[in-house]
């Protein structure tokens, strides 16, 4: 069921929020102690999710979908529903741990290779001293092995960046099991904040051009990159059906 606060996009509930609304819902998902599934939505996601049936009920199930991807602000206004603000992933961490600080948040990092979550935390950490940061593992785990973790430090949100839909599914299956009332798909933010890949300059985000300095970075996503004209196609048959 579609809520008030949100768009329809190829099938996809998008919720029209900012980032400070973000935060203060993610404080009263806290309070309430969910589970509540956070999805980080790019436009690679809206595409799969059309061929993905289990994919695109998990998103339209979850507490909070927000417009990470520049092509979705874009893609709002072609369809005559704009989208106030891009909420991207990377700045919500950010913005939760600088909120945890005062709220006491407790947070978890799950997903990257091995070493990458600790180098994340460690950019939390000194951008933000207060960040009260419980736990991190890398993506690469059998479900055994860290369940008991989980459980036993009982994180208030739990980010996890293992690439969709694995993150979107594991969380899925696991908050309300663990009593997590958070759960936020970051894809590869830490990547990003350990240094391992660059974020664009600033004036490419404004431009919604990120896609291609990623592209720069990672020519090996070319086959992903194609995508991006695909979904650029269905919003205009969309629009044209509409």
């Amino acid at each position: 069921m579609k809520d008030s606060d949100s768009i329809m996009m190829l099938g996809i509930q998008v919720h029209n929020v900012t980032m400070k609304e973000t935060v203060e819902r993610i404080e009263t998902f806290v309070r309430e102690r969910g589970p509540h599934l956070i999805v980080t939505l790019g436009t690679e996601m809206v595409v799969d999710a059309q061929k993905n049936a289990k994919f695109r009920e998990t998103v339209n199930q979850a507490s909070l979908v927000l417009p990470d991807g520049g092509g979705l602000v874009w893609a709002s206004r072609v369809l005559g529903e704009p989208l106030r603000e891009r909420v991207a992933g990377i700045d919500l961490i950010q913005a939760i741990s600088k909120e945890s600080g005062e709220k006491r948040w407790k947070i978890f990092l799950l997903g990257g290779k091995p070493g990458i979550a600790d180098a994340a935390a460690s950019e939390l950490t000194r951008k933000f001293p207060g960040v009260n940061i419980v736990g991190i593992h890398h993506g690469y785990f059998r479900d055994e092995e860290v369940l008991p973790i989980l459980e036993k430090v009982k994180p208030d949100i739990l980010l996890a960046g293992m690439g969709f839909p694995r993150q979107e599914f594991w969380l899925s299956e696991h908050l309300a099991s663990l009593g997590i009332p958070v759960g936020i798909g970051v894809g590869g933010s830490f990547d990003v904040l350990a240094g391992r890949l660059k974020r664009a300059p600033a004036w490419m985000i404004r431009f919604n051009l990120e896609w291609l300095f990623r592209f720069f970075q990672q020519p090996t996503r070319f086959r992903r990159m194609l995508k991006i004209p695909y979904f650029i196609g269905l919003i205009y048959r969309e629009r044209f059906f509409r």
